[in-house]
């Protein structure tokens, strides 16, 4: 019989697509409410800033919440939020309503998404969590794949009845399924992590065991006040920071960016379809961390995403039609692991009954540092008249991500499966 883990799993990668659907396709919304409203490109993008900036300030309260309230209270409440929200944002007249609503859909999306969900998953799986958290990733970059058949619908529909289906989506199917079916922890369907039947938790705790590098660290009760002692501690928050900050800069703008060199509007979605199915393919193979470590496979990542921003870089015309291409696949499939792996990183130094606040306030940082980035590249364009004094942060972004993983060091608390033979030593 199928592990009730996967039924968990993929409920959550359905949840994820609808939470971060708007977020994910901002660009294409900000397309036709500028032409709509007509308002700066700097104040427009300010609304995706707003919305990182209250799901950054939601995610230590929503950690919090799910560790007392459990996810099957919380998911339903977000979902309808973020339904009623979206539905809401079709009858926007002014830039400050659009603003309001936007921060109301950032509580939402964070109530239903990533920071509930990661304590669930690391509850369910333990040898194959950089898996799971890389399938769990994927539904929120999946969000992207959807760009086509939302600008579709923005021009069937409107823009004001795009957001009517997201909000019926979210309400109606994503709200009562997550009541219904998922589970916090494999305890509450009388089974244990990964599938362990319970006869074999001897030698299941023997395997698990041998993961385990730093034991006086692993055997720590990690509360959020004794994780703020630690350094690991901030150096996973600047690496959270830093990696936001460069996933995000162009999140809202590469529709806008492309549409300006002269490629077409529908072209340009294409590209943001591309570039989530580039993500997903990452963050699925986040499983490569269960061999190589977490640092190693981080590093590849990122540096692959350098790639796809310096390509973005020296596009300037349609004359090479091939650019936009290997600019969504490369930053798209660095992005993919890089993301996935922050959070599977949190889980493997803190991971314990205090784990959603812990992870609540990462995630706080990791889209606080992407709330700069759009409002920046905007504020660039409206001044300058080009997005080219945005990319010398993304490169240093890029590099501060990388080196504060090797100072977190996950390797020196547990080994990853595939290096589970190391020898142990206290970091």
């Amino acid at each position: 019989m199928i592990f009730y883990g996967w039924i968990v799993l993929g409920l959550a990668f359905l949840t994820m697509l609808v939470a971060y659907s708007l977020r994910y396709n901002f660009s294409v919304f900000y397309v036709a409410i500028l032409e709509y409203f007509g308002w700066g490109r700097g104040a427009t993008a300010a609304a995706l800033s707003i919305n990182l900036v209250v799901y950054a300030l939601s995610s230590p309260i929503v950690g919090n919440l799910v560790d007392r309230l459990g996810i099957r209270r919380m998911i339903p409440v977000g979902a309808i939020l973020l339904g009623l929200a979206l539905a809401a944002c079709s009858r926007i007249t002014a830039i400050w309503q659009f603003y309001l609503l936007i921060a109301v859909t950032a509580f939402g999306s964070c109530a239903m998404g990533f920071v509930p969900h990661m304590p669930m998953i690391a509850n369910w799986f333990s040898k194959r969590r950089g898996l799971a958290v890389g399938i769990l990733n994927a539904g929120i970059v999946s969000a992207a794949m959807i760009a086509p058949a939302i600008q579709y619908l923005i021009s069937t529909l409107g823009w004001q009845g795009a957001f009517l289906v997201l909000a019926g989506i979210s309400a109606v199917i994503v709200a009562p399924l997550a009541a219904i079916f998922q589970r916090q922890r494999p305890e509450d369907k009388g089974l244990m992590v990964d599938g362990t039947i319970e006869e074999n938790t001897t030698n299941k705790k023997a395997a698990l065991d041998e993961l385990v590098v730093d034991k006086e660290w692993a055997s720590q009760d990690w509360t959020l006040a004794r994780a703020v002692k630690t350094h690991r501690f901030w150096w996973l928050i600047l690496m959270c920071a830093f990696l936001g900050l460069y996933c995000y800069t162009f999140m809202s703008h590469q529709v806008a960016y492309l549409t300006d060199v002269g490629y077409p509007k529908t072209f340009a979605a294409g590209i943001v379809a591309i570039f989530s199915a580039l993500a997903v393919v990452g963050s699925m193979c986040t499983f490569i961390s269960d061999r190589l470590g977490r640092e190693v496979t981080f590093t590849i990542g990122s540096m692959t995403t350098l790639i796809g921003v310096i390509v973005l870089m020296l596009i300037q015309s349609t004359l090479y039609p091939w650019m936009p291409y290997l600019y969504t696949i490369m930053f798209g499939f660095g992005f993919g692991i890089s993301t996935a792996l922050m959070a599977v990183v949190s889980a493997d130094l803190f991971h314990g009954e205090h784990f959603g606040a812990i992870n609540g306030i990462a995630m706080s940082c990791f889209v606080g540092g992407g709330a700069i980035g759009p409002w920046f590249a905007g504020h660039i364009f409206d001044i300058t008249g080009s997005y080219a004094q945005a990319f010398p942060l993304m490169y240093f972004s890029i590099f501060a991500s990388i080196a504060f993983m090797w100072l977190a060091s996950p390797r020196k608390v547990r080994a990853v499966p595939g290096k589970a033979k190391v020898a142990s030593k206290s970091s």
